[in-house]
């Protein structure tokens, strides 16, 4: 019986080299296609293709149990027939995950499983396209699994015995509980380089057992203080509003105007490494630049979530998550306050538009419990519009439904939402063509050089640009309405779309925000980080101190207000929800907390790595605190204890500074970085401002120069310095780069501690430039 056993295991050891080869074809269609988004196949292949080994050993357990079965088929051939139907079923699996981080930009774990069958339904019908490439190589992975395996039924293939099916066994368990899910090279430097490392069968797999393992495992509890650390544990989330009235003092506001209409215009897959100044991709959004020059626009804002389920909780009611979004709950959403039924209380009339499903990830069920009194989607569209995809009606027909729409609503204080679709896969829209010829001509403006991610994504720029010349036609009427001059707009993204490839895992919640309003005293660009978190509370604030609303005494807001202090800084902490299954996201002041590692987020939110072993314990302290407190949130039937909030006017103490950072990079930082133009020698000019009551710790002036993967090739520093409070110094850095190969390099430059070499502020890090 031993010895039937043990060879009943190892005739699936036998066949392995058949999947070995087939899952190599589709490593290769994944490595063309990731090089087409900029992943360097040069240094990273080897990586991914050692994952996929990693995988198939720490799974093989599973492929060797799986196949016992089989052993009462009498017939070899027959046997492994009935094993490649196995096997070729798995790389059809396989193929789909693969397919499906093409399309939405992320790998599939166990966020399937936080969606309904219909909502499946709908991602699926509105995104799916095979890929021809992946086409081909399924069949050639199908040829190769075939192939191989008719060879293995063949005298002379290699068959090992019982011992070796044992051990095979015995080592697969090890490597199961003992390896490593992954492994990633310090050269994988972006997301899109870690994402594609992964072995995506194998990433589904584990996300799931982490789900199935942790499901109602909570947090420990911790002392970190935070916005959430309320009294009662059993309403951890309740505090009393400190939000002070930043919006205030940039406004002409008159006295006893009537209160001001709110207008919100959240836009889908809106990032800032496509829009706005210096955007990393160059900006596709020529309208909402030119609103931005006249608007309050913030460059450092994030938003709470890495997709959309969460927008609509985090912007209008500053709440938590639970464990897949809180609208997830559906009816047994815990009652709360938001700002919508705060303002509906007091006379404001609510007013949602979309073009597509009100019921996708629960939105209807959210905005009727605040109470909106009109609901326009996809249902009340007729002719002479026509559905673009799946997802509904494209954004140009929305603007000119809410347009009309809002021409007829009666006079009076509202809150109108407008959310847009047209920038998601499939990226289909009325007149296409003639957008994907604009993309080729906003290229040729900018002077962006060809590369994959433009031909790639011509589809994709050409929503954007599509989208942007739709809020044109928005704003072109709103500016006639007679409320025009008493409105404010409000204008984010959910989420920055995954399709384009990202540098940085922050960036997916790297979005803008615009408040623009005719009342605005004058346009002014914000570096402050704040989070769509923050939106609420500043709105409400604005409208007790200025209007005479009420606002709760207590609250349950995460945010504590937006920030807009013109210089870099952080006073926020900010969970961030990456999909409706992974929370492991978390900034605090400087901090960065991302799947375990800790980075420090600079101006342009960009990251480097930290080692401050006191800010790490820190970050990880706040953020265990925040998820046994949303943990806490999501089984719960209120966030209130009386269930509503009680309003009061305003007043008391107020301030943006809710709590202790996990790190804050201090007062001194590096306010501008350029290079300086027309010189033959490489030459940077960088600005230090210590911004500090009190003079600033001994620094020295770093700049660092690193090729695309983070390797640093050339360290420059100027003599050690101080600088007396407010003080600003421009310094110039001439980098040694004569042994630097002609290309596209990063510039850093930061203050470094004249000892350690840490940084000992804000710096600006991985400055683009050629050399």
């Amino acid at each position: 019986m031993f010895e039937r056993l043990g060879r009943a295991l190892a005739f699936p050891l036998a066949a392995m080299p058949a999947l070995v080869a087939a899952w190599f074809c589709l490593r290769i269609a994944e490595a063309v296609h990731a090089s087409g988004a900029g992943v360097a196949q040069s240094s990273l292949f080897g990586a991914g293709l050692g994952n996929d080994l990693l995988s198939l050993g720490r799974f093989a357990f599973v492929f060797l149990v799986g196949a016992l079965p089989l052993a009462f088929i009498p017939s070899q051939r027959w046997r492994t027939a009935a094993l490649g139907l196995l096997w070729s079923v798995l790389l059809l699996a396989h193929a789909a995950l693969l397919q499906y981080h093409w399309v939405s930009g992320v790998p599939l774990g166990a966020d399937l499983f936080a969606y309904s069958a219909s909502e499946v339904g709908a991602t699926v019908a509105g995104g799916w396209t095979l890929s021809p490439m992946l086409g081909v190589a399924v069949m050639a992975a199908l040829a190769s699994l075939w192939a191989l395996l008719s060879m293995s039924v063949r005298d002379w293939w290699f068959r090992p015995g019982a011992r070796a099916g044992y051990a095979a066994l015995a080592v697969s368990l090890c490597a199961f509980a003992l390896l490593p899910q992954r492994f990633a090279p310090a050269v994988a430097r972006t997301d899109a380089d870690v994402d594609y490392l992964l072995n995506k069968t194998a990433f589904f797999v584990d996300s799931n057992l982490a789900r199935l393992h942790g499901a109602g495992a909570a947090a420990p509890r911790t002392e970190a203080q935070t916005p959430w650390s309320g009294q009662d544990p059993r309403y951890p989330f309740v505090h009393v509003d400190r939000t002070p009235d930043t919006l205030g003092p940039l406004m002409n506001t008159r006295p006893g105007a009537p209160p001001p209409k709110l207008v919100f215009i959240i836009v889908e897959g809106l990032g800032r490494s496509f829009s706005g100044p210096n955007a990393r991709l160059g900006s596709f959004t020529p309208f909402l630049d030119e609103l931005a020059g006249r608007s309050l626009y913030f460059e450092n804002f994030v938003a709470g979530q890495g997709r959309t389920f969460g927008v609509l909780t985090t912007v209008f009611g500053s709440l938590p998550f639970g464990e897949n979004g809180l609208a997830a709950l559906g009816d047994k959403l815990p009652r709360h306050a938001s700002l919508l039924s705060i303002l509906k209380s007091q006379d404001y009339r609510l007013r949602f538009y979309s073009g597509s499903n009100l019921e996708f990830d629960n939105e209807g069920i959210f905005l009727r419990r605040q109470g909106v009194d009109s609901l326009v989607s996809e249902k009340d569209f007729g002719p002479p519009y026509a559905r673009s995809n799946d997802w509904g009606y494209a954004d140009r027909d929305l603007m000119e439904v809410a347009s009309e729409r809002e021409a007829r609503a009666p006079a009076g204080p509202a809150v109108t939402i407008v959310q847009t679709t047209s920038m998601h896969s499939p990226f289909t829209f009325p007149g296409k063509e003639a957008w994907l010829r604009r993309v080729d001509e906003r290229m040729a403006g900018l002077k962006l050089p060809d590369s994959p991610v433009y031909r790639n994504g011509r589809d994709i720029f050409a929503s954007i640009l599509y989208t942007d010349d739709a809020l044109r036609l928005f704003f072109e009427r709103a500016a006639k309405l007679p409320d025009y001059g008493n409105t404010i707009f409000i204008i984010t993204g959910d989420h920055r779309l995954p399709e384009l490839p990202m540098d940085t895992r922050i960036e997916r919640y790297h979005v803008p925000l615009i408040v623009y309003s005719p009342m605005l005293k004058a346009p002014l660009s914000v570096k402050a980080i704040s989070s769509q978190f923050d939106i609420a509370p500043s709105l409400l604030a604005y409208l007790a101190n200025n209007h005479g609303l009420k606002t709760p005494k207590e609250v349950t807001w995460i945010g504590t207000g937006l920030d807009t202090e013109p210089s870099f800084r952080n006073l926020h902490v900010i969970p961030l929800k990456q999909t409706k299954t992974e929370m492991s996201d978390f900034v605090s002041g400087t901090a960065y907390l991302a799947q375990g590692r800790l980075y420090t987020v600079g101006d342009g939110m960009q990251l480097d790595p930290n080692t401050d072993a006191g800010a790490l314990a820190r970050a990880q302290a706040q953020f265990r605190d925040f998820l046994e407190a949303n943990g806490t949130a999501g089984r719960s039937t209120a966030l209130l204890p009386q269930g509503d909030a009680r309003l009061a006017g305003y007043g008391g103490e107020r301030t943006l500074r809710g709590t202790a950072l996990a790190a804050n990079a201090g007062d001194l930082g590096v306010g501008k970085l350029r290079r300086i133009a027309g010189t033959s020698e490489v030459a940077f000019e960088a600005t230090f401002t210590n911004h500090g009551v009190d003079t600033s710790p001994a620094f020295v002036p770093l700049l660092v120069v690193a090729n695309e993967h983070g390797l640093e090739l050339n360290e420059t520093a100027a003599p050690v310095r101080t600088l007396a409070p407010g003080e600003t110094v421009t310094i110039v850095l001439r980098p040694d780069v004569r042994k630097v190969a002609p290309g596209s390099y990063f510039v850093s430059v930061l203050p470094s501690h004249p000892d350690t070499g840490r940084p000992l502020g804000v710096g600006q890090y991985h400055v683009e430039t050629r050399l």
